[in-house]
């Protein structure tokens, strides 16, 4: 197919998801981009002046995608603190299963975040979805007062750890046990929960 000049960049990012989910991120190029989306191999400097930039460009559309479909699983969900984790934690699954090779693509360029301008805002924006929901937790079945931030790190630490066990089908033990996952519901942990706002 071939794409007018006005929407190249777009496709170059569109041509790139693609072939992450179907192929991996050892198959993205910028020659396999320009491919996909039918233009010469050189057209893509147009826009990226290497892979690194198209890669950033990537990451930045799945950090928006990787919020929206957080967001999205918390409107279906009653509106409590706990049920917004949760429901804020399958969506951060959903989003891993569905899309493992765009996630470590995602999270290989956290340490180039300042280099491209639109990557932060858009890993931000996919942060302050765990941010709003952490807010619910409430520090008082902790022996001693924790600061918010660490309570953000503790929720991400273990909503990102069980993504990726059960992405990659790691669950070894468990499965051993009763042949299926655990559910994300029955191995949360049962925290205390502020007052509904």
């Amino acid at each position: 197919m071939k794409y007018h000049h006005g929407n190249l960049k777009e496709a170059l990012i569109q041509a790139g998801l693609d072939i992450l989910n179907e192929d991996g991120l050892e198959s993205l190029s910028l020659r396999a981009c320009a491919a996909r989306a039918g233009v010469s191999h050189g057209a893509p400097k147009n826009h990226f002046a290497n892979l690194a930039v198209l890669q950033a460009a990537i990451a930045t559309e799945g950090f928006r995608k990787f919020a929206a479909t957080m967001r999205a699983h918390m409107e279906q969900a009653p509106g409590d603190a706990r049920s917004q984790i949760i429901a804020s934690a399958k969506g951060y699954v959903a989003f891993v299963e569905d899309n493992p090779h765009l996630f470590r693509l995602m999270f290989s360029m956290e340490r180039k975040l300042d280099l491209y301008p639109d990557l932060l805002p858009a890993s931000r924006e996919a942060y302050a979805v765990l941010r709003e929901v952490a807010s619910g937790l409430s520090p008082d079945n902790c022996e001693n007062p924790v600061h918010q931030t660490t309570t953000e790190t503790m929720l991400w630490t273990f909503i990102h750890g069980y993504a990726n066990l059960k992405a990659n089908r790691q669950f070894y033990t468990a499965n051993a046990e009763t042949g299926k996952d655990p559910a994300l519901e029955d191995i949360f942990p049962k925290f205390l929960y502020t007052e509904e706002k």
